[in-house]
């Protein structure tokens, strides 16, 4: 049985004052006021988060003091049917109706001028979009962060492939979106099949999840709007923050991608990436030393304060300020180099790089007119035997970076090494694998880009994969790795690996009809990648 730790609702700070804010549909959800002294009317900052706005996780009241010290009102919202806020506990659901209500309400407030921003990470981050979609006319900007507007969803891609899912929208649902409180449990990824940890975990807290048992009765509701509301809703000046290392970074580049593209969103976007993962870990700091660790040292939180939310303050002040003209387009930091600001992404500075995969597990790169002769490598994937994913949380991927020069010993993986660097290159941009792939339906394409270091350390640089629905014969197939800006030192070597796995981060394999969580492992396949020719399998890196 599973070991798990409750959490109700911390104790709120004697510094702010409580609210009940009422939506259309008569539910009232809670919510604290910082307000900064005086009887002047100020901007708001709006956060709605379902992690407990006292709770120690997002360290919110911390946050809103910072705010308020800049001059901005500042209140923290418990979503409906999350600690002290009433209403049922539906992810995804409400948000851009409860974000429109309680602008409204806050509008409304003599202490409010009128004005209303939002900030937030992950799922409160995706609040402030659905905000957004809610369109309240006093909502002057957001600032999401590790986020995007389809958050936690398997994207189709379109052309017969679609994401592999991510076990953590499950896990989610069973931490998260049980009830009014949280629950802390650790799943035993040992067990065969997979729902049934999580039928333990019910069971040993006598309730369900009714977010957990939509996935498995058809297409689950609890969705969020889809991304073409966010295009139609009246476009706000929004600052996206997304992380090198971040698990949710396919969420907000899908975002992202569609805003630059759109006609009234596109002079309204501004990008910020930083090295960082999910829980706000810094590449420079990793492995994460415990004074380093911002969750568990006051110290570090400190230190962490105005990296995190100086960039967000800058920019309300610009949208408020009306000096956006001052506010760069695009702010990016190189991994293992330094912060650049730009016009536009990828920078003009952006090389368009290819690389070809040889049969000699080489990346090399390509040279016009050059041609080698077909050759194929082939792989057999054991359901039985997945390849482990890079760390212990996909959340915290720099908290233990792991090094993955092993994982290039595995039979079930191919292992392509490109030439030592002899100087300093700067990787920036899209980056995608085009393979000629055989795989039976139902097959899964894992792909990581790695920097292999002179010793033979390997880290992951970026990754990508796909579940693919039809048979496959030698049939180009194409791998969104996303985006980067990576420094790859002089003396290192890119490094690509192909598997079929990548668990837990990513569920298994199923043939077409089965469903993942429901399966037992099946039996051993191989996988073949053609190389050469007239349609070589290459890796393309930079603006295309």
């Amino acid at each position: 049985m599973p070991t798990v730790q409750k959490a109700g609702p911390a104790p709120a700070p004697s510094d702010a004052a409580a609210l009940t804010i009422p939506m259309r549909d008569g539910v009232r959800l809670a919510a604290d006021l910082y307000r900064v002294e005086g009887d002047e009317p100020r901007p708001v900052i709006l956060v709605r988060l379902p992690y407990d706005k006292n709770g120690a996780y997002c360290f919110m009241p911390e946050i809103a003091r910072y705010f308020r010290a800049r001059g901005y009102h500042v209140v923290v919202q418990d979503v409906r049917g999350k600690y002290r806020s009433e209403g049922a506990t539906e992810f995804g659901l409400h948000e851009p109706d409860d974000g429109h209500d309680t602008i409204a309400w806050i509008a409304g407030r003599d202490w409010c001028d009128g004005n209303v921003v939002m900030w937030g990470d992950s799922y409160y981050g995706y609040t402030t979009i659905a905000a957004a979609v809610g369109a309240h006319p006093a909502l002057k900007a957001i600032a999401p962060r590790l986020t995007g507007s389809q958050l936690s969803t398997v994207l189709d891609y379109g052309d017969g492939t679609r994401e592999v899912e991510q076990t953590a929208r499950k896990v989610y649902f069973a931490a998260h979106y049980v009830d009014n409180d949280g629950y802390e449990w650790e799943p035993d990824w040992s067990v065969r099949p997979l729902r049934a940890e999580f039928e333990a975990f019910y069971a040993a807290i006598g309730k369900r999840s009714a977010n957990f048992d939509a996935e498995f009765a058809g297409p689950s509701p609890f969705v969020p709007p889809p991304l073409k509301a966010l295009l139609e809703a009246p476009p706000i000046p929004a600052l996206y923050t997304i992380g090198w290392f971040d698990n949710c970074a396919l969420w907000s580049w899908h975002d992202v991608r569609a805003l630059a593209a759109h006609p009234r969103w596109a002079s309204r976007l501004h990008l910020r990436m930083e090295a960082i993962d999910h829980e706000n870990y810094r590449l420079a700091d990793a492995p994460i030393a415990p004074e380093d660790d911002h969750t568990t040292s006051p110290d570090a939180l400190v230190r962490l304060l105005p990296r995190y939310l100086d960039p967000a303050l800058a920019f309300f002040d610009a949208v408020l300020g009306d000096r956006m003209a001052e506010y760069p387009r695009v702010s990016y930091e190189v991994c293992h180099g330094e912060r650049l600001t730009a016009s536009q992404w990828p920078p003009p500075s952006a090389d368009a790089l290819a690389y070809v995969l040889t049969p000699a597990a080489g990346l090399v790169k390509e040279a016009a007119g050059e041609r080698a002769e077909e050759r194929e490598l082939r792989w057999t994937h054991d359901p039985a035997d997945l390849v482990p994913s890079p760390g212990a949380n996909p959340f915290a991927a720099l908290k233990d970076r792991a090094d993955l020069r092993a994982t290039a010993e595995r039979q079930d993986v191919l292992r392509f090494t490109g030439e030592a660097a002899d100087h300093d290159t700067d990787l920036l941009g899209p980056v995608a694998l085009h393979a000629r792939l055989s795989a039976p339906a139902g097959a899964h394409l894992h792909v990581r880009l790695l920097d292999q270091a002179p010793d033979g350390d390997a880290r992951l640089i970026t990754k990508g994969q796909i579940r693919i629905a039809e048979q496959t014969d030698r049939t180009e197939v194409r791998v969104d790795l996303l985006e980067v800006a990576y420094r790859l030192r002089a003396g290192h070597r890119l490094a690509l690996d192909l598997t079929s796995s990548d668990f837990p981060d990513h569920v298994p394999e199923a043939p077409p009809g089965v469903d993942p969580w429901s399966a037992l492992p099946g039996t051993p396949s191989p996988r073949t990648v053609t190389l050469g020719g007239d349609s070589p399998s290459r890796l393309l890196i930079g603006p295309s």
